[in-house]
């Protein structure tokens, strides 16, 4: 409970380091309110807005853990604004929305779904090459935050884990 106070509060800090335990507990309660934030909403745009949204809210702590860690920041605001490309390039996407259209209808028309997809061949590559580098960012910025804590002071800051005698 300390760890997630301490990561609320600082929720537009971008600077200075976190340990672990903040890092990894915010992004819990941030992923679980997203997930029950998204799931009562059916449309693309809004999902996209509600994504982003959270997102930011987990990227001030991703920030200062990965200078714990004495990695730069620069990392995760790539992942981010890659994240949100792929947020609103899936949104505005009209194959997509066609995609959704058809399941709303409640039976599976696998003929109509195969069809938007031979039709839209172009743009579902498309959001899949992004999607894939943004996953490859996503994975990098999730090893880089397992990592320990630099010991003693770095270029951001003093250890919030190994206190300085």
């Amino acid at each position: 409970m300390e760890a997630v106070k301490l990561a609320s509060s600082r929720i537009l800090d971008f600077k200075g380091r976190s340990r672990r335990s903040e890092f990894w507990w915010w992004m819990l309660v941030v992923l679980v309110v997203g997930y029950l934030l998204t799931i009562f909403t059916t449309n693309l745009m809004v999902n996209a807005v509600i994504s982003i949204a959270y997102m930011f809210c987990g990227l001030s702590a991703t920030a200062r853990r990965l200078q714990d860690s004495g990695k730069s920041a620069l990392w995760v605001y790539i992942s981010y604004a890659l994240g949100c490309i792929v947020q609103i390039l899936t949104a505005s996407s009209t194959a997509i929305n066609k995609m959704m259209e058809e399941l709303s209808y409640g039976t599976v028309n696998e003929h109509a779904i195969e069809k938007i997809v031979e039709n839209n061949a172009g743009e579902f590559a498309a959001l899949s090459g992004v999607g894939f580098v943004t996953g490859i960012f996503a994975i990098i910025v999730i090893v880089m935050c397992l990592l320990d804590s630099t010991p003693g002071p770095n270029k951001y800051g003093e250890s919030p884990k190994y206190v300085q005698e």
